[in-house]
């Protein structure tokens, strides 16, 4: 026992001894807002390894509000959306470089992107293929008759509370509760 806690010990030491010191990154917010409602934030986050992220918004007593947001990711994908909230509605525009993206305005937000949309490539016509067997006529007649419907009356069985199993096919109530061999009571309504 007393081997286990000093190897515990020895390898808290260790790790509390490394003098590598990882920065994760720095951030930074600010907030003013007065007696009459109108506001102003913003925030903006750098982690470590340079991925950064921000946030900005002006607000009115009135309910309108302006604002971005931004986002950079290590690889160099970066987003800004600019966006007003006001009597005419919600509106943004996008400004982006990650891929897939295309000029476009869905729903009023303008992306603005400098990839083009996708272009098909060219498939050459290829003719279909001859089949391999000759198949024979199909027969004018059904090979099988369908069985006669039986009427039976309503059951349940004794060993189940449950009725109307095919009730949902449009089966009578009798349809799907007899196993073979379990007796049913019928029902006098």
């Amino acid at each position: 026992m007393i081997a286990k806690i000093a190897i515990l010990c020895a390898a808290f030491a260790a790790v509390c001894a490394n003098p590598i010191i990882l920065s994760t990154g720095i951030s930074n917010s600010a907030r003013q807002q007065d007696a009459a409602g109108n506001y102003a934030f913003n925030y903006g986050i750098a982690d470590g390894l340079g991925a950064t992220n921000s946030r900005t918004e002006i607000g009115d007593a009135l309910g309108n509000k302006k604002g971005s947001y931004t986002i950079t990711d290590i690889d160099g994908r970066a987003r800004r959306v600019d966006y007003v909230a006001d009597s005419l509605g919600f509106r943004t525009s996008i400004n982006t470089n990650e891929p897939g993206t295309a000029l476009s305005a869905p729903a009023a937000a303008a992306v603005i992107s400098p990839y083009a949309p996708p272009v098909a490539p060219a498939v050459p016509a290829v003719a279909a293929a001859a089949p391999l067997l000759a198949s024979a006529p199909l027969p004018a007649a059904p090979l099988l008759a369908a069985a006669p419907a039986l009427a039976l009356p309503n059951t349940v069985s004794s060993y189940s509370s449950v009725i109307g199993h095919g009730a949902a096919l449009g089966l009578p109530l009798s349809a799907g509760l007899l196993a073979p061999g379990i007796a049913a009571k019928t029902l006098f309504l």
